[in-house]
């Protein structure tokens, strides 16, 4: 499996500011109510990442401890136990998270971008609690990448195409 492209996360990111922002618009232009979001969005979508950290850190544990054991020749039985099909969850849970935060975080953050100079709601009501959804919504895509990017395995010795071959 290929990683997770940041140029297309951030093309993505700006694609659904962008949808964000206009359908904010086109909803005010109607007299329609522009959809605002309360503190449990960010809040929720900050225990996602919690999740999701929880959950990809005895990968992390597994594969240092991996690099360790090739690097020092150690036949010691293993601290740490995984099996590749719970790997391999918790890396397409990590970029399931990356694609939803781009995309939640960016349709948020494209609403308080025209809450904010337009001046409808209140700054405490409607536009923070947006903008600080839209900015959990990053840091949960950012986790997805990092949790990602723990799950690279190394390349294997002696493998002369692993030299050659990008990750």
């Amino acid at each position: 499996m290929k990683p997770l492209s940041i140029p297309l996360l951030v093309v993505v990111l700006a694609a659904a500011t962008g949808f964000g922002t206009t359908l904010a618009q086109l909803i005010a232009s109607r007299g329609g109510v522009v959809p605002i979001t309360g503190w449990l969005t960010g809040l929720l979508l900050l225990a996602l990442t919690a999740v999701l950290i929880v959950v990809g850190l005895p990968l992390r544990r597994y594969l240092k401890e991996s690099e360790e054991r090739s690097a020092s020749g150690s036949f010691a039985p293993r601290r740490h136990q995984l099996d590749m099909i719970t790997a391999y969850r918790v890396v397409t849970f990590a970029r399931a998270c990356a694609y939803t935060g781009v995309l939640v975080g960016g349709a948020h953050l494209g609403i308080a971008l025209h809450l904010g100079p337009s001046g409808i709601g209140s700054m405490a009501g409607a536009v923070l609690p947006t903008l600080f959804a839209g900015v959990c919504g990053i840091v949960l895509a950012v986790a997805g990448v990092v949790v990602e990017r723990w799950g690279k395995l190394p390349p294997e010795e002696g493998d002369p195409s692993a030299e050659s071959s990008p990750a």
